[in-house]
């Protein structure tokens, strides 16, 4: 390679910051010291770690038999980071979050006792460095000891959830007492209520530990109970052949008509959401479901790229219209009294706004991230970098994860990830609007070079 060509990292650049002292962290079962560099990670490398470390978490438990110790090791990990992020903030004497925390110890023991449930020491109160009159008023705070709580309140599950996972407990005690044959036999349906019914308890059976089995599981459910019924039709061949060329995002969608989503349905569509949210992008969703389905137990996801696409536009959509369903709802009881709940719904209106946008993402995106790929990658100042950091990393773990990336081309990579942006863009377009220049003949063959070492070794050998 040439001394000019870079090298590909998976990892956002890293931004230099003073020279600070290596950080010791202490739980009750291990002794976690930062060895990466003398200096640590920076506050904003921190939260690139921290983006990562969810990432891989959230990855995680959508396999089947879940590795819990992993789990538990990555959200441990996750934890202290965040405590970490906080307690740098004091330290550093700058930031508004900082200057809250210690402006009153009722404050501050919020963030103690979030370090003590994960073994982690911090500072007693007392040792901390006082903030200056100057900085208080900056964040709003006229004196030291003033009341001023952090935003910070119990997170409650709604009314609503709460029937919702009761209704689910109820219908598996039902399908596993046998009272509702109907529920696990779909040749015993009868009536619409019936069939909404037991799609319903297909995406909550919990004895399908994969959320992305529990909805192929409801998908199959209900081809099984069409073709049953398109047996007993006047023309059957005709009726069966219709049914068998329904792909399992057709089939999702009709279920979709008939039952809310489910607490997997719309776990699964909020994963999604939210990598959509976090990157302005479909890319990481798509992939994300991809390399989901690449880890099933048969090592074989038989989903096409057209019906992955397919797959997460039905359930950003669903997850999506539900909630914009509810707050409508929310909505019109507020406006009996807009003028005491006016903040409530404008927030509830900017959450619609939100999920709107998020529809638009897998039904009509843009390709601006395609063509500004390069660009906004090698640009910190780009609107689009952090995006273009994360999509990165997603398109790479799925196409390139056993390439040995840092002996490549860089330049030759870039490319390829720009490709594979527009090509998983065009799968979410409509034919006329889908752009001929992003196509999977455009992808470069990328073959690892040997390591430069292993060439002198071996020449020094012959």
């Amino acid at each position: 390679m040439g001394k000019n060509n870079k090298k590909p990292t998976v990892e956002a650049p890293v931004v230099e910051k003073p020279e600070e002292k290596a950080t010791e962290v202490k739980t009750e079962e291990t002794k976690v010291i930062n060895v990466a560099t003398k200096k640590g990670l920076s506050q904003s490398d921190k939260v690139t770690y921290l983006k990562e470390l969810r990432h891989r978490s959230d990855e995680l438990k959508q396999e089947d038999n879940p590795p819990m110790e992993m789990i538990k090791g990555y959200d441990m990990i996750r934890d202290a980071v965040i405590i970490d992020i906080a307690v740098g903030e004091i330290a550093c004497g700058e930031s508004a979050t900082g200057h809250i925390l210690i402006a009153n110890e009722n404050n501050y023991k919020a963030l103690q006792l979030a370090a003590i449930t994960r073994g982690v020491k911090i500072p007693e109160f007392k040792a901390l460095p006082r903030p200056t009159k100057s900085q208080l008023e900056a964040v709003g705070i006229a004196e030291i000891g003033e009341i001023r709580a952090l935003p910070m309140k119990d997170i409650k599950p709604s009314k609503e959830a709460i029937e919702k996972k009761k209704g689910e407990i109820k219908l598996n005690a039902e399908a596993e007492s046998g009272k509702k044959e109907y529920l696990n036999d779909h040749t015993k349906i009868e009536t619409d209520e019936q069939l909404a019914e037991a799609l319903g308890f297909q995406l909550v059976n919990n004895k399908i530990a994969s959320p992305l089995d529990r909805i192929i599981t409801a998908g199959q459910f209900y081809r099984s109970y069409l073709e049953a019924r398109a047996e007993k039709s006047d023309n059957p061949q005709v009726e069966l052949a219709k049914i068998h060329e329904l792909t399992l995002a057709d089939l999702l969608q009709e279920i979709s008509t008939m039952v809310p989503p489910s607490f997997t349905a719309e776990g699964f569509g909020r994963l999604l959401c939210k990598r959509i949210t976090d990157t302005k992008s479909v890319v990481p969703a798509f992939e994300m479901l991809k390399r989901c389905g690449k880890k099933r137990n048969d090592k074989e996801f038989k989903f096409s790229d057209e019906e992955i696409a397919a797959l997460v536009r039905v359930l950003v959509v669903w997850k999506a219209s539900a909630e914009i369903a509810n707050l409508g709802a929310n909505i019109k009881r507020l406006s009996k009294d807009a003028k005491k709940n006016a903040d409530a719904i404008n927030n509830a209106n900017s959450v619609i706004k939100a999920e709107q946008e998020l529809m638009a993402y897998v039904t009509n995106p843009t390709y601006d991230l395609a063509d500004n790929f390069i660009a906004a990658y090698n640009n910190k100042e780009n609107e689009m970098h952090n995006s273009a950091i994360e999509v990165y990393k997603s398109v790479v773990e799925t196409y390139y994860k056993d390439v040995n990336v840092p002996e490549l081309e860089f330049e030759t990579m870039l490319l390829n990830v720009q490709q594979h942006v527009g090509i998983d863009i065009n799968l979410f377009n409509e034919a006329m609007l889908k752009r001929d220049e992003y196509d999977s003949k455009n992808l470069i063959d990328i073959t690892s070079e040997e390591p430069a070492e292993k060439k002198e070794v071996e020449s020094k050998n012959a």
